[in-house]
């Protein structure tokens, strides 16, 4: 049986995929124009803030596992054709689904040290990195999301409540 911290952080993680994979499907209707457009987001684009998004998963997975940081920045082009995204974030999700597997409470708990994208010492419980990735990506899929309305779209529903009864 799992631990219950670890069960919870899988949930999470699965939360995370999919929401990634609904709001990829609400992007597809887009035109590359509107799709790539300045549009008032912190990381400029629809584009953009996805593409930051793919990036921090990947930069906050390195520094768990104390791997090199695989980005300089947080704006960083992880994938430039949109249609690389939905297999680049599913990779990075299941990579974290795994890093996480087997993984006791007491280990979830335990402080990783790293440093951030300024070179500054910190020390975080795995718990925490993985809460604070996936509010995260909340944050960054609701900007995207009011993005999607003020081009006309309709908003995709993607509060963690629906996202239960699809979860493992």
């Amino acid at each position: 049986m799992p631990h219950p911290l670890a069960a919870h952080l899988q949930r999470l993680l699965a939360y995370h995929g999919w929401a990634y994979a609904r709001l990829l499907g609400e992007l597809q209707p887009l035109t590359e124009e509107q799709y790539r457009a300045p549009c008032g987001l912190f990381f400029d684009s629809i584009h953009g803030t996805l593409n930051h998004l793919a990036v921090v998963d990947r930069i906050w997975l390195a520094r768990v596992r104390d791997e090199p940081q695989p980005f300089a920045k947080l704006d960083a082009e992880a994938v430039s054709e949109r249609t690389a995204f939905e297999d680049y974030l599913e990779v990075g999700v299941a990579a974290w689904r795994n890093q996480l597997d087997g993984l006791t409470d007491v280990e979830l708990l335990a402080p990783i040290s790293y440093r951030n994208m300024a070179g500054e010492p910190f020390q975080w419980p795995l718990l925490d990195i993985v809460s604070h990735l996936v509010n995260h990506g909340t944050h960054h899929r609701g900007q995207i999301t009011a993005a999607l309305t003020a081009l006309g779209r309709p908003a995709p529903k993607l509060d963690y409540i629906y996202a239960l009864p699809e979860l493992p």
